[in-house]
């Protein structure tokens, strides 16, 4: 087992130096000679508020392929499939979280049916010019916006499920106006961009702590700030909303020894690709899934 984790280390190194292995789960083992993997499965209730970012039952595939990392993802992505041909679950997803630039293994996962999903982008922590979008202000988001920022999030949601991982299920609205509730209440960090006394949009964000917890422990460890949703009504789209929410965001979180802050966005949103880039994120983790439709 050393010796393969030993190449996976090196691997990782050569591809980006931000990369860290993450410690493998707890779960079923798999091996394909000197390949070898852990494979996991969680559910959660199809009326949580967790359901609406993904299918309500996730299978996992934690890979460590050896010498040959091409050959040895694919024969642990034949031995999965032997071992489960078929997910028995309507609303569930088969996942492999993996490096953004290992461009070999994408290959590997393209062929077996898996589309990247969703990807663990990063910034280096940078001064953020202070941009202003003329009649807009930004403040502290309170309890008497949830109504607002119910429907933004709402529609973020929608959008969402177009285009990544997120459904909107019966009772989602609900389920938003409670998580925003309890989110404001325990000190949640939302920002909102107010135009005329209504909300154009809104960014959530907040810290990780100092240790590599953030990013399912993806991370190297320090301190991150973390983006969550940034959203902004389809209205106020294409006037710079977005990225003066993101620059406030930045300036709250980009303190002494801050290493930097990290995020999700789905590569398959038009929207999403061009604008995180360009607020100086690059993707560092991709999760590749194989889903099947929730019923």
């Amino acid at each position: 087992m050393a010796a393969p984790r030993q190449v996976w280390h090196t691997r990782f190194a050569a591809l980006d130096p931000l990369l860290r292995p993450v410690p493998l789960p707890r779960g079923v083992p798999l091996a394909t000679g000197p390949d070898f993997g852990v494979l996991t499965r969680t559910a959660v209730a199809p009326t949580s508020w967790q359901a609406l970012w993904g299918a309500s039952v996730t299978y996992r595939l934690s890979a460590v392929p050896g010498a040959d990392a091409v050959g040895g993802m694919r024969a642990l992505l034949e031995a999965w499939e032997a071992r489960r041909p078929g997910d028995p679950e309507r609303d569930s997803v088969r996942v492999v979280t993996w490096p953004s630039r290992d461009l070999a293994i994408a290959e590997v996962l393209l062929a077996k049916g898996f589309v990247p999903e969703i990807v663990l982008a990063v910034r280096r922590s940078a001064p953020s010019p202070c941009h202003r979008v003329p009649g807009v202000g930004v403040r502290a988001a309170r309890e008497a916006d949830i109504e607002e920022i119910v429907a933004l999030r709402l529609a973020e949601l929608e959008y969402a499920a177009l285009v990544g991982p997120s459904v909107r299920r019966p009772g989602a609205a609900a389920l938003l106006a409670t998580e925003t509730r309890r989110g404001l209440r325990f000190g949640a960090r939302v920002l909102i961009a107010d135009r005329d006394g209504v909300a154009a949009g809104l960014v959530a964000f907040g810290g990780s702590g100092g240790t590599p917890s953030g990013g399912d422990g993806r991370l190297p460890e320090g301190r991150w700030g973390h983006l969550g949703t940034l959203a902004v009504s389809p209205a106020g789209r294409g006037h710079g909303i977005g990225r003066t929410l993101a620059a406030a965001a930045h300036r709250e979180l980009d303190l002494p020894g801050v290493r930097g802050t990290f995020l999700y966005y789905h590569p398959a949103n038009p929207l999403s690709t061009v604008f995180w880039h360009r607020q100086g994120y690059r993707p560092l983790w991709t999760t590749w899934a194989r889903r099947h439709q929730a019923g």
